[in-house]
């Protein structure tokens, strides 16, 4: 055999001396593009997207972030988590990024924009350590638009479209919680039903657009002489209850004849004037809903044949 052709005794290729440069090179470039890619998704996310140090600054932001909450990325620099969280102290947010560990957390909360007004706000955030500091890594989607949709579909699943009144379902069901409650609890519990009187003449005489206007009318008497935490349902047609938490008797009667007095004096543009006729009753021990709503309206039975225009229980 040739020596020549032995590979055992054929010396080695000489170590190109330029071959770990460009293998260096190659690598760096790699790095510097992924890096690349990560910035430009990082920058053009939809969602904001922001980096906090332990202290609550801003250590790195994105455009959308700051467009979110109405600042220039120059201003977004500046500010420290507290400056935006619209529902937490200082206090309650350090504590929080202190606690805040590699699973992180995810819920809805609100942030205060550079105008003052709130968005509605889904976050994400999680903990990292980045040339051995503590980073907090945070998506914030804007749901603002969602979230007032949900509010609006809850308003027509709850509310009835005409006076703006809880409507029969919503009415019953808050009802029932009460009843649970006041039973629990011990508290009483007031219940009005009212319907106004000879309603069915305003409608022939008038026209139902007046018969509407009455009614919705009639609601805003109502809300303007209950308390915030009162509760006023359109039970149906010129029929409605009102419930008042934590209401003995006598103050379940003062309250229906405030507004027995405050429809009476009100003046219907195209019906003018218009009265109502109430029964008011309370909570009875182990009492249930319908016997609750049973005794009601033969209270509002008593008042109309009482002449109408009254209140009995």
């Amino acid at each position: 055999m040739n020596a020549s052709h032995n590979p055992l005794t054929q010396e080695a290729p000489a170590e190109d001396p330029d071959a770990g440069y460009f293998e260096r090179e190659t690598v760096e470039q790699l790095l510097r593009d992924r890096d690349s890619l990560w910035h430009t998704l990082f920058a053009q996310s939809r969602d904001g997207v922001v980096v906090l140090d332990q202290n609550g600054r801003v250590y790195e932001a994105n455009p959308r972030f700051a467009e979110t909450l109405g600042h220039t990325m120059e201003e977004i620099y500046q500010l420290h988590v507290w400056d935006w969280a619209y529902e937490y102290t200082a206090d309650d947010l350090l504590e929080m990024i202190h606690c805040i560990d590699a699973d992180g957390h995810h819920f809805e909360t609100r942030q205060m924009r550079k105008d003052g007004s709130v968005v509605e706000i889904e976050l994400s955030n999680s903990r990292t350590i980045f040339r051995g500091q503590k980073l907090i890594f945070c998506i914030c989607r804007d749901i603002t638009e969602r979230k007032e949709v949900e509010r609006r579909i809850r308003i027509l699943a709850t509310t009835d479209t005409l006076t703006g009144a809880a409507n029969r379902a919503e009415f019953s069901r808050r009802l029932n919680d009460a009843i649970a409650r006041a039973h629990a609890t011990g508290t009483p519990l007031g219940l009005v039903m009212f319907d106004l009187d000879l309603f069915k003449q305003i409608n022939d005489t008038h026209g139902h657009d007046a018969g509407d206007a009455v009614l919705r009318g009639v609601i805003e008497v109502v809300r303007e002489q209950v308390r915030e935490e009162d509760v006023v349902g359109r039970w149906g047609g010129e029929e409605f209850l009102l419930l008042l938490s934590g209401a003995d008797l006598s103050e379940t009667l003062r309250a229906a004849e405030r507004l027995r007095a405050g429809i009476e004096a009100r003046h219907f543009d195209a019906a003018g004037s218009v009265t109502a006729s109430f029964g008011a009753v309370v909570l009875a021990d182990d009492e249930g809903f319908d016997a609750l709503i049973k005794r009601a309206d033969m209270a509002l039975y008593r008042a109309k044949l009482a002449g109408r225009n009254c209140v009995e229980s």
